[in-house]
């Protein structure tokens, strides 16, 4: 199993309407679960809007430590878990209200996506 891109505008529509939503403050979790067999990859979007970001440079670099946390993530649910049931993840910033979007490292998103992939594997059980 590996994380791959989302690339066609079909997937990533399938996404966002067919998706479950979960949300925590700094960001929403939208996944789609796989049906029958739990193999194989798992696509993900990573989206920071621009009116939550202004700044380009800043947008880049969250795309950037939001990508690393889901990937650090699912490497660790699928090494103590097994096989994640997901077929595609979608991550959308909603905003940090403690710390500027400059001051935010891994250390701060990675709980968050953890926490989020952890209720989402939950709610397909």
């Amino acid at each position: 199993m590996k994380l791959r891109p989302l690339k066609r505008r079909k997937e990533i529509q399938h996404l966002w309407e067919q998706g479950q939503r979960l949300t925590s403050a700094m960001m929403t979790v939208v996944v789609l679960y796989r049906e029958g067999e739990n193999k194989g990859d798992v696509g993900y979007v990573v989206s920071v809007p621009r009116r939550r970001v202004r700044q380009a440079v800043e947008r880049n670099r969250l795309r950037r430590l939001m990508r690393a946390a889901l990937c650090t993530a699912v490497k660790q649910m699928q090494s103590t878990e097994g096989d994640i049931p997901f077929r595609a993840v979608g991550l959308v910033w909603r905003g940090s209200e403690e710390k500027p979007v400059k001051r935010l490292r891994l250390w701060d998103i990675l709980p968050q996506v953890r926490e989020l992939l952890r209720r989402a594997w939950e709610g397909c059980l």
